[in-house]
């Protein structure tokens, strides 16, 4: 499904529609549509911070089974700009976490986990293209590229083994070593930043 609005092209994925229904369903604990509710959230706080910002009004919003993502307008020069549209996403999840702290334990917990994530040293996330715009105004763009992706792998290499102990610890939770999965390919899908 496509639709406009205020010249933003938004894609709605019918898989979309599909991984809503599915987690209803079977999501018995409920974490994973809080989860959901703090990834849209955080990329809200991006599109709030986005339209503050004149020139980032977004161009498209295309909702898929894998998230939410926004192609903004060309970026300002000298990126302050998109430094702080970078940093709203988790700042909205850290203001969630803060506003229902003690009243929605698990929503409030999930937020608290989703920003932090986000702010992961990794080129795909957040956190990783923040790096990137801060050492490019330090170094030459080659070297913050290489700088960057290296400690993206080493930073997912960390993950990848702290989620084999959590598994072989408890002999089922693999929450953790599933999301370094995701992780490591996303990040080996990623284009050079």
């Amino acid at each position: 499904m496509t639709f406009f609005f205020r010249n933003c092209r938004v894609r709605v994925s019918f898989y979309f529609f599909a991984l809503l229904c599915i987690a209803a369903f079977f999501d018995r604990s409920g974490f994973m549509m809080w989860g959901l509710l703090a990834a849209v959230l955080h990329e809200c706080g991006h599109l709030a911070a986005m339209l503050v910002i004149p020139g980032h009004a977004p161009r498209e919003i295309r909702l898929t089974p894998f998230g939410m993502r926004i192609e903004n307008s060309p970026l300002l020069i000298d990126g302050r700009g998109n430094l702080f549209v970078l940093a709203a996403g988790s700042g909205t999840n850290f203001l969630c976490a803060a506003v229902t702290f003690g009243r929605l334990p698990a929503f409030s917990a999930v937020s608290l986990v989703l920003g932090l994530l986000n702010l992961l040293p990794v080129e795909s996330l957040d956190g990783g293209r923040i790096l990137l715009l801060l050492c490019r105004g330090i170094m030459s763009r080659r070297a913050a590229g290489i700088l960057v992706k290296g400690l993206s792998w080493v930073t997912l290499s960390g993950m990848t083994l702290l989620g084999v102990c959590l598994l072989m610890d408890t002999g089922y939770n693999f929450s953790l070593l599933g999301t370094a999965a995701a992780l490591v390919l996303r990040q080996a899908g990623s284009e050079d930043l």
